[in-house]
């Protein structure tokens, strides 16, 4: 009952809009990619960015307030032990023909020692979805999805709930 999930895709479109109405700064791409913080009593007082190929030298900005979600490559900016895990998931669509008009088989998030089953109920006259992950894969880096990554997964997901197989 205390379990829900959000569309990650929707959740970071409505959050890009709503800092961009807050007058936030939004900087992405290769050339603002923070290579160091200016940090002074523990504070930090601006990034270093590594510039556009144009530049010869990186780039600085002086900040109020900053905020850098990077995960797993903070480590590259402090000494923070930390191990990035790469996590390989997929998404089933689920036909509106399939459920004929009824509510779909899958009611709540399923949790399993290697597996989860997140139902995503469909707006009016779409199709649902099922999202199930995932591998944990330690030390990876990369978002490449493989073939023995979706088979684990389906494998797990497949002894959870063997109607999925439809």
């Amino acid at each position: 009952p205390e379990d829900a999930s959000v569309d990650a895709r929707r959740l970071t479109h409505s959050l890009r809009a709503a800092c961009l109405a807050a007058g936030v700064d939004i900087l992405s791409g290769p050339e603002y990619e923070v290579t160091s913080l200016d940090l002074l009593h523990g504070t930090c007082r601006g990034v270093y960015c590594r510039g556009s190929t144009k530049q010869s030298s990186s780039l600085y900005m002086a900040t109020k307030t900053c905020l850098i979600a990077n995960g797993a490559w903070m480590r590259n900016l402090l000494p923070v032990p930390l191990e990035p895990h790469k996590g390989q998931s997929l998404r089933l669509r689920v036909p509106k023909e399939f459920t004929h008009g009824q509510q779909p088989f899958l009611q709540r998030v399923l949790f399993a020692q290697d597996c989860y089953i997140v139902p995503k109920h469909a707006q009016e006259g779409q199709d649902s979805e099922i999202i199930v992950g995932a591998t944990v894969e330690a030390g990876a880096f990369d978002n490449h999805v493989t073939p023995a990554g979706l088979l684990q997964i389906l494998e797990h997901a497949l002894q959870l709930v063997p109607g999925l197989a439809e």
